[in-house]
């Protein structure tokens, strides 16, 4: 089973996606953190250094490979 919450900034995608997780049992990925510890930097620091088009990059890259990786 896979399920994306998706939506704005402090919609609380995080706070029910970790409900969810622990409910229905399944593993729980914020994409955000996926992407700074990839990246070693905050989402700040990507968006200024190497602006909105890197960064959508990036979370379109990680998110295919957490969902090919590990919630197969």
């Amino acid at each position: 089973m896979k399920i994306f919450f998706i939506g704005f900034m402090g919609s609380g995608k995080t706070h029910w996606g970790k409900r969810v997780s622990e409910k229905v049992h399944i593993p729980f990925f914020d994409l955000d953190e996926q992407i700074t510890a990839h990246e070693e930097k905050s989402i700040v620091e990507i968006f200024s250094e190497n602006g909105e088009e890197y960064f959508r990059l990036l979370e379109k890259d990680i998110l295919h490979i957490i969902t090919e990786m590990f919630l197969q």
